[in-house]
């Protein structure tokens, strides 16, 4: 079990989970500190770490994961939030193309491949009016963004040093739709 954003989570062998139990918590804050109600998407959710500390705020959570071991840890660390987290056992690009009705957010963190040309078209398709995207790759974040420029604007970039001393590091960036551009007549 792990401590982290006013939770215990759940981590079975198998499950991801961020290590660095001290810079956790600034991670998960900048990721959800913006986000007020609503629905919420949360893609490539894990274990929870971000459904878990938005349960208490948000109006509906889709948490989507693929991996088996970290679905179940999912399910029991939403199990008190059953009425506003909903945890969906799917590969992402599989989920968002059922999904027809646009969320108010869009959380994403994906493994090190990042998004991939699918997910992120399918993403420009659905029109959520916020993407939270985190990524630990600096080129396939880039690619991702080069797509997601075609709807989204970048509101904020944050880098967290969740290895201080490497170059490795999380990436959050905030986007929100683009303003739709009258038709002129």
């Amino acid at each position: 079990q792990y401590q982290a954003a006013g939770h215990v989570f759940r981590v079975s062998r198998g499950s991801f989970f961020q290590v660095n139990r001290f810079l956790i918590d600034a991670l998960v804050n900048e990721v959800t500190h913006d986000i007020a109600g609503g629905s919420i998407v949360d893609l490539y959710a894990g274990v929870g770490l971000f459904s878990l500390p938005l349960a208490h705020r948000a109006g509906r959570i889709e948490a989507v994961e693929r991996g088996t071991s970290a679905y179940r840890d999912l399910e029991a660390n939403t199990a008190e939030w059953i009425d506003r987290v909903f945890p969906v056992k799917s590969p992402t690009e599989d989920y968002l193309k059922g999904l027809s009705e646009a969320p108010d957010y869009v959380i994403a963190d994906p493994p090190r491949a990042g998004l991939g040309p699918e997910a992120t078209q399918e993403l420009l398709r659905i029109g959520a009016s916020h993407v939270i995207l985190v990524s630990c790759d600096p080129a396939t974040l880039a690619r991702d963004l080069k797509t997601l420029r075609n709807g989204y604007e970048m509101n904020r970039v944050t880098l967290v040093d969740l290895f201080p001393q490497t170059f490795h590091f999380e990436t959050v960036v905030h986007l929100s739709a683009k303003p739709e551009t009258p038709v002129a007549s």
